[in-house]
């Protein structure tokens, strides 16, 4: 039996940010109706028991027992409370900083307005210039999305991509930071183009 999710969705158009619209989990997501692009981070708590992350304004009477704040926490990627989607504040280990990234890069739904806000501590900074840098986040890029035209011209630039950029597909082990900043600011330009 198939289950029609977006006939169970309290999710439409209307009541929802704009951003979420384009997002491939806009009919199953629980956090859209309540997010904006400047929804402040909250502090969150976690169930011990059931690994369920709620804001402090969602907790009852009858949970305060259960939970724990998640003040020091780590976890591999953001959390938004279960009720009325806020992000929750904690920190990201080094796996959910890469994740941050990447879905920023790849620009669907809270992720394109929201996660940039709340998680710019995790980003890299602002790229600037550098030739190399430059070449490198783009050959990465040609190479890991099947641009071979792009790794054409920078082959008839003269441009030979060293051993780590050959051999990782993650931007953190192949690029320096500013490469990995040219790399994600390319991705996210690329997927607002799509």
């Amino acid at each position: 039996m198939t289950i029609d999710t977006k006939a169970q969705s309290p999710n439409t158009r209307a009541n929802t940010p704009e951003h979420c619209h384009d997002c491939h989990n806009f009919a199953t997501c629980h956090q859209a109706q309540n997010m904006r692009a400047d929804t402040e981070p909250v502090r969150g708590f976690t169930d011990t028991l059931n690994c369920v992350h709620v804001c402090a304004d969602c907790v009852s009477d009858a949970d305060a027992g259960n939970l724990y704040p998640l003040d020091f926490e780590e976890l591999d990627s953001p959390a938004h409370c279960v009720d009325c989607g806020a992000p929750l504040i904690h920190a990201l280990t080094s796996e959910g900083a890469r994740y941050v990234r990447e879905a920023i890069a790849d620009g669907a739904g809270c992720c394109r307005e929201l996660w940039p806000v709340v998680w710019a501590d995790y980003l890299p900074p602002d790229p600037y210039f550098d030739r190399f840098d430059v070449c490198e986040a783009y050959y990465l890029y040609a190479r890991l999305n099947g641009e071979h035209e792009t790794i054409a011209r920078l082959n008839r630039m003269e441009f030979r991509p060293g051993l780590s950029l050959r051999s990782y597909d993650d931007p953190e082990r192949a690029l320096t930071e500013n490469g990995q900043a040219i790399y994600f600011q390319l991705a996210r330009r690329k997927a607002d183009a799509r």
